[in-house]
């Protein structure tokens, strides 16, 4: 599942965040934040094996709305894309970049996009501990 538009992305397929960069980047920007969500190897005192997420089917329309709307309200430009799948310990599962003249609005901006994404844009996520439990995170949080 993927698709096309470089600046607001669900994808199965691996995330390289300079690709992300790139697409948002300008030569009017000084000040580039990009935040990447890394599947670590703990969650509450359990190790984790690996991590599933899976997208609704609009999730990336909310999440092409979502950036149009910050970079409308902020003047400036952002992207974000979001993997689904099973992640392994150590694989970028989502990337959020925000470019801008000055440092302080890329941040606000980049800040404001990860903690919209996760609460507004419908994507799930099943952990998977090394004693063989899963659970679902987040559900009912947004």
């Amino acid at each position: 599942m993927t698709t096309e538009d470089p600046l607001a992305r669900i994808t199965d397929a691996v995330i390289d965040p300079r690709e992300v960069e790139e697409a948002v980047w300008s030569t009017a920007d000084g000040a580039m934040v990009t935040f990447s969500g890394v599947v670590r190897d703990h969650d509450g005192g359990r190790d984790v094996h690996d991590i599933e997420y899976s997208a609704h089917p609009v999730a990336a329309d909310m999440l092409g709305r979502l950036c149009e709307e910050i970079a409308r309200e902020r003047v400036i430009r952002v992207g974000a894309v979001h993997r689904v799948g099973v992640l392994p310990v150590g694989e970028v599962a989502v990337v959020a970049v925000a470019v801008a003249p000055h440092r302080a609005e890329a941040f606000a901006a980049c800040s404001a996009l990860i903690e919209r994404l996760k609460h507004e844009v419908p994507i799930w996520k099943r952990q998977r501990f090394a004693d063989g439990v899963s659970e679902w995170v987040g559900v009912g949080d947004g």
